[in-house]
């Protein structure tokens, strides 16, 4: 999308800017009538432990295939009010075999609303197919330095464009499940993420850290999750001016709020108090019985109690239908037209940073020869390992996708790139060379202790700036092909080399 285009469309207010009529009033709607009477009796008949209860998440280990967890707030089975499945899905339904799409900064970089909304209305199809009734998404977070490990996960460092494209994927979504934009607020960091303070004056806050979750609100978004860090001095989860006064106060928030993954919440009465509606994953912790005796010795109102519970009943009884997998069909999950999209969103996305004496494109037809160099050419580098992790059933590597499109009127040599003399002289016996370098789940992600976590340096590996260097000196059409999830620097051989595609995960 023409960038003055995505301009005027953000530009507009109210309503306007947020889709068609129908799915906005739907969207904005708390549930109606019939549903907020169904509430108000079900809270009515509750008894002080079954309202906590609700309030209290359980985890659910294994939801991604590869050990990490999806959770649950509980159903009550007296009741007949359902349990509601959370699962992460920033780039895809992170349980089993799904869609991967290209994560959010590439997305991000296409400047084009409608088809992140596509992106998501495609995500919440198949989570909904999971049988999962909440993705945990979009991650709308500002990126206050690109050194942050889990910037591939947000669209970019302006509220603005976070804003615009966050509602866009909450609407897709929510065709389908509901959506948890997160992290709120004032995530950027993932080394220090559990115990940084972040210090801030109301307006730093209000102007830049806030709008674009206050765009998603107005998109109707069903649920919001608290980030891992302080603000101002109060764990996000347990700040009452974040939680009580802005988002359920100032905008008029219908949905529930949830914490983070652990060690989002300390204290049992400053997060009831705070509003916190659902303590996630392992609801036990500071809630469950916890929460129960602080009620009951006069510490937490019973109606903070009522109106989180209210919140959590309100969007069960929205979206979860008795016949909430009806028609809902496993085998379109990474079927064709879903990959078909995440393809367009990866070509969308890609950024042509520099294009000198006309080295792009590659014509097949004066092209006879190429090199492809690096390791990552050979890598299925998909992004982060975290909880974005998305298993596909299969992937394309760069160097395969090349082979293919060049088909037998082409000669593709692959080199890894590790010894520079001969990266040296295939470089000079072919046609053209394509380098691809960058960064991998080891350089940056979400911090998880035994990998991920904040870039230490945002230039290329020692041994990719020698890779690049030789075979730019020794073939003048050498176009070097960046993978990442944020800013690299290219500084020292910038100018050596004719073109620069930055093409992310």
């Amino acid at each position: 999308m023409d960038r003055r285009i995505f301009l005027e469309i953000a530009g507009m207010t109210g309503a306007a800017a947020l889709g068609p009529a129908s799915l906005r009033a739907d969207l904005a709607a708390p549930g109606g009538d019939e549903i907020e009477a169904r509430v108000k009796g079900l809270v009515a008949r509750m008894s002080l432990e079954e309202k906590v209860d609700q309030m209290s998440g359980r985890e659910i280990v294994g939801g991604t295939g590869h050990g990490l967890s999806y959770g649950e707030s509980p159903g009550n089975r007296r009741l007949g009010i359902p349990a509601m499945l959370t699962l992460g899905a920033s780039r895809g339904a992170g349980m089993g075999r799904a869609t991967v799409f290209p994560v959010s900064m590439c997305r991000g970089a296409s400047w084009d609303r409608e088809l992140e909304e596509r992106v998501g209305e495609t995500i919440g199809y198949e989570v909904r197919a999971k049988g999962c009734h909440s993705l945990l998404g979009p991650c709308i977070n500002l990126v206050r330095h690109p050194s942050w490990g889990r910037a591939q996960e947000t669209y970019g460092e302006d509220p603005l464009l976070l804003g615009v494209l966050g509602a866009a994927h909450v609407m897709g979504a929510q065709k389908h499940v509901m959506a948890c934009p997160k992290h709120f607020a004032g995530n950027s960091i993932d080394d220090s993420r559990f115990f940084v303070n972040i210090v801030m004056d109301e307006r730093t806050l209000r102007e830049i850290y806030l709008p674009h979750f206050k765009r998603c609100v107005d998109a109707g978004a069903a649920n919001i999750m608290s980030a891992y860090n302080h603000l101002n001095g109060s764990l996000c989860g347990q700040n009452r001016q974040l939680i009580t006064e802005i988002l359920k106060g100032d905008w008029g928030f219908s949905g529930l709020v949830m914490s983070d993954w652990g060690n989002a919440v300390d204290d049992t009465v400053a997060a009831a108090n705070a509003g916190l509606d659902l303590e996630m994953p392992n609801g036990s912790a500071h809630y469950g019985k916890k929460l129960v005796d602080a009620v009951r010795t006069g510490k937490v109102p019973e109606k903070n109690i009522d109106d989180s519970v209210t919140r959590i009943l309100r969007q069960k009884l929205k979206f979860i239908t008795p016949d909430f997998r009806k028609g809902y069909d496993q085998e379109r999950i990474a079927g064709k037209d879903a990959a078909c999209l995440a393809r367009e969103a990866a070509v969308k996305g890609m950024v042509l940073l520099k294009n000198q004496t006309s080295a792009l494109p590659l014509d097949a037809g004066r092209i006879k020869t190429l090199a492809v160099m690096g390791r990552l050419a050979n890598m299925k580098n998909l992004g982060d390992l975290g909880s974005s992790f998305v298993l596909p059933p299969y992937a394309v590597t760069a160097l395969e996708g090349i082979k293919r499109r060049a088909g037998n009127s082409v000669k593709v040599v692959y080199c890894q790139g590790e010894n520079l003399g001969e990266v040296g002289r295939i470089a000079k016996s072919v046609d053209a060379v394509i380098v691809v370098a960058g960064d991998t789940w080891r350089d940056e992600g979400e911090y998880l202790a035994l990998w991920g976590g904040d870039r230490l340096d945002l230039n290329l590996h020692s041994a990719e700036l020698k890779m690049i260097q030789t075979a730019a000196k020794a073939n003048r059409r050498c176009i070097v092909v960046l993978e990442g999830g944020s800013a690299i620097i290219t500084e020292s051989w910038k100018d050596q080399v004719p073109a620069i595609l930055m093409a992310w995960y």
